[in-house]
């Protein structure tokens, strides 16, 4: 958090709610059975579609269907036949939910204190930005009301805990088309939803990380990029809620939340200061022109556009002159706000995609002065300029003076993506309970007593009480952290009860040196547990040592089909008399010497390194510099 930025967040009124989305590590998916986890660019097919809202349970449209039908975008699905089936196109009724999934779902909700609910009963959740062909998402609700406590000893509250279906993963989207995989399409996914009682940006990120935690101390759920996602809500005094949806990275938590407060708050400076000037909340000023064809521009986008035979709009926003330059967070200005509507809504996604005539907008005084005459602005007033096709810029036109009204009322409610420097951007606009609907598709299905108490069962230790008993037997705060969620955290104690190996060396293995060869790509899945245990109690019996285990591991992980004798015969490791051990010590003082080390300090350090290069597992280096010195 190098760039966290500094406020007084208990006087901003910080407020911060979580949404954490993890796969559950099944066989199949949800509601077919489709292999979950099984991801390919291959596709045998493709399907297109165009989406368009539908009327809820009360005869009213979400805010975000309307908004994603004005996108008018041509979807594309490829398809992949070993990953999907009719159920994913909404072309087969759903199968029952998957029993493997609800056990998961289960367990995690209990680890979680909540209380379980009595049957699952599936509802249907509206997507219109076309991750989800059937138009909406199969989700139900497994616990409610249960908790998460901070290092702090602040208890975190956990609304409830979901269970629903993936989206599909995304190719690309630009302008009116976009691609999905569909792959990842009905994966079972958990949602852990928190009360909005995170209060700084710092307890968001350990709420988040702390949940992720316990998920992974289940082995219950899926690892690896993508697996994860985090739509985080944050609102400040006088302001609403805003969603920064799909965080990839937890760490990244503190400062985005910390800049979108930033955000919201210069964003109500802005309200007060328009209505200051005389505008007041429900006013929807603006007023749009259509530059000719020969208007003797100098801006080479508009130039272009004009000479193409594009429209190019000018919409002119009355005091609005130091409002579009106004800095909100991140190096970012009001007019990116405009310029996310339009790219979304739009389409009109090239970069730039506007103009404005407000300090820094990117035209020179010839096209400032133009656009001026031509909008009929006075001197408080600024113009934003649109170019594309003429049902586009006219969309565009609308959505910037939308925008501008949304900000003399304060803060629009509504979803935004993380971008790489912290700052956020236009998503979409937020969802409301209109978008839900029963599933008369699917029966519900009845937990039983006997059923929760085997998830139960299955409950691990919490991470960070782990962690505390780690930390009292010497490890670092590394290796505590790493080995408190990691799958070998059984494995560990219940070596350390029995005092078969060191704790310091244990821990070694089975977080840092695992680790160093899963980032050198190899098989680390090759070493299970039984192999793990060998490995282990050779360790703390004396038959290998520490200084060759980095070879012991690689190697059994290339031939994983050897057993435990037979790999130390391929090492050549076999047992050495104290004899052998000071024959090979003399021979390296030997050669150390035929080096002719500079001072005769290396002396030792040398002989030591030809020592442990030919003999490393065999012997210790403890017995080799007791030799040496001896």
């Amino acid at each position: 958090m190098q760039n966290m930025p500094s406020a007084d967040w208990k006087a901003l009124g910080f407020r911060c709610g979580l949404e954490i989305h993890h796969q559950l590590l099944t066989e199949k998916k949800l509601f077919c059975h489709c292999p979950a986890g099984k991801y390919s660019d291959k596709y045998h097919a493709e399907v297109q579609r165009h989406m368009r809202p539908t009327l809820s349970e009360l005869g009213e449209y979400d805010g975000t269907a309307l908004m994603e039908f004005k996108t008018k975008k041509e979807i594309i699905y490829r398809l992949n036949r070993d990953t999907v089936c009719t159920y994913e196109m909404d072309d087969n009724p759903p199968f029952l939910i998957n029993d493997q999934a609800v056990d998961i779902a289960l367990t995690i909700a209990l680890a979680l204190k909540c209380k379980i609910v009595g049957e699952l009963h599936i509802i249907r959740k509206q997507y219109l930005d076309g991750s989800i062909p059937a138009g909406f998402q199969r989700t139900t609700i497994v616990g409610v009301d249960g908790e998460i406590t901070l290092s702090s000893g602040k208890v975190i509250k956990i609304i409830q805990l979901g269970l629903e279906e993936d989206a599909c993963r995304e190719i690309s989207d630009e302008g009116h088309r976009v691609i999905f995989m569909a792959d990842r399409l009905s994966m079972p996914i958990i949602e852990v939803v928190t009360d909005s009682n995170l209060n700084t940006p710092e307890e968001a990120g350990e709420a988040a990380e702390r949940i992720r935690r316990l998920l992974r101390a289940t082995q219950m759920v899926r690892r690896g990029s993508g697996a994860g996602r985090q739509d985080v809500n944050v609102s400040i005094e006088g302001s609403t809620r805003v969603e920064i949806k799909g965080v990839p990275r937890i760490p990244r938590i503190p400062e985005l939340t910390a800049y979108e407060a930033l955000r919201q708050q210069e964003l109500l400076d802005i309200s007060k200061t328009l209505q200051d000037s005389g505008l007041k909340a429900g006013d929807r000023p603006g007023t749009v022109h259509v530059v000719p064809t020969d208007a003797e521009l100098h801006q080479p986008e508009l130039m272009a556009a004009l000479k193409a035979g594009d429209t190019v709009r000018v919409i002119k926003l009355p005091k609005s002159l130091g409002i579009l330059s106004h800095e909100l967070s991140g190096g970012r200005v009001f007019a990116d706000d405009l310029a996310g509507r339009v790219r979304v809504i739009a389409c009109l996604d090239q970069v730039p995609n506007l103009f404005h005539t407000d300090l820094g907008g990117g035209l020179d005084r010839n096209d400032l002065d133009l656009l001026h005459e031509l909008a009929g602005c006075g001197d408080e007033d600024a113009v934003v300029v649109v170019w594309g096709s003429d049902e586009d810029t006219e969309t565009a036109a609308r959505e910037v003076i939308d925008r501008y009204a949304e900000a003399i009322d304060g803060i629009p409610s509504e979803t935004r993506q993380a971008l790489a420097n912290n700052a956020t951007d236009f998503e979409r606009v937020l969802p409301g309970p209109d978008r839900m609907y029963p599933d008369t598709d699917s029966p519900p299905t009845m937990l039983t007593d006997e059923r929760v108490e085997r998830a139960r069962a299955m409950v691990p230790v919490l991470p960070w009480i782990r962690e505390e008993r780690y930390l009292e037997q010497g490890l670092s705060a590394d290796m505590a952290a790493r080995l408190s969620f990691s799958p070998w955290a059984n494995l560990y104690d219940r070596l350390i009860e029995e005092k078969a190996v060191a704790p310091m060396r244990a821990a070694e293995v089975l977080t840092r040196m695992l680790v160093a060869l899963s980032r050198q790509e190899v098989p680390v899945e090759n070493l299970n547990e039984k192999k793990l245990e060998m490995i282990l109690r050779a360790l703390g019996s004396g038959k290998v040592y520490r200084e060759g285990l980095f070879d012991l591991l690689s190697a059994w992980t290339a031939e994983p089909d050897l057993s435990f004798g037979e790999i130390l015969g391929e090492l050549g490791w076999f047992p050495l008399e104290e004899s052998d051990v000071r024959d090979e010590v003399a021979k390296a003082l030997d050669a150390a010497r035929e080096l002719e080390p500079r001072v005769e300090e290396n002396l030792h350090p040398i002989a030591m390194g030809l020592v442990m290069a030919r003999l490393a597992g065999r012997v210790s280096s403890a017995d080799v510099l007791r030799m040496l010195e001896g």
